[in-house]
């Protein structure tokens, strides 16, 4: 660990307590620094922005709520963060398919969620690419359960059944996994000299 990372965690940590002491000018900074970041979280499993928007909102709302209960030494922040707004977006997606609303077809999915503005878009565009570059670095298996958890919104129970292996196993995958990309992707976004 690095201490950039050191910094952006405690960062991260003390918007969270800030907002458990009902700090509304910190919820707004902790929307703006992981806002992007969890609202693509959500649009990878309902494939829809309208919805993923709204889960988004479901989820700043739980993590105001919750923040007070946040335990730095169980989770890393964003990592609280991303599993609260999978979740949200799980059970959104299961509502959505029991009433019949919300369909699925690849072929038919709409753009990655970078609203009308073309910088917006630029933006979303070059994030895709990068983290497809980074993704490519992983190994099969780190690669494979990261995709499944993050992008199909698999449970880890789900894919160490799929892969062969077992739960510990891997939450390992996904925490190395998770830390390399969250790496490589702040290399690729910092300004080149």
């Amino acid at each position: 660990m690095t201490l950039a990372d050191d910094n952006q965690d405690d960062r991260l940590i003390n918007l969270i307590a800030r907002c458990a002491l009902r700090d509304q000018a910190a919820l707004k900074q902790l929307f703006d620094q992981v806002g992007p970041y969890l609202n693509a979280v959500a649009w990878r499993i309902l494939k829809s922005t309208d919805l993923s928007n709204e889960v988004l909102q479901e989820a700043f709302l739980q993590i105001w709520n919750n923040a007070a209960s946040y335990r730095p030494h169980l989770a890393k922040p964003l990592t609280w963060m991303a599993s609260i707004t999978r979740y949200r977006a799980l059970d959104r997606l299961d509502k959505e398919t029991r009433t019949g609303k919300h369909t699925r077809a690849l072929e038919e999915e709409e753009d990655f969620p970078g609203g009308d503005e073309p910088e917006q878009a630029l933006g979303a565009s070059q994030l895709r690419f990068h983290l497809h570059q980074c993704l490519a670095t992983l190994g099969d298996n780190i690669k494979r359960s990261i995709e499944l958890a993050y992008l199909q919104g698999y449970s880890r129970e789900e894919i160490a059944q799929k892969l062969s292996t077992n739960t510990n196993t891997v939450k390992s995958w996904l925490h190395r996994g998770a830390e390399r990309l969250r790496l490589c992707l702040e290399t690729k976004q910092q300004p080149q000299a």
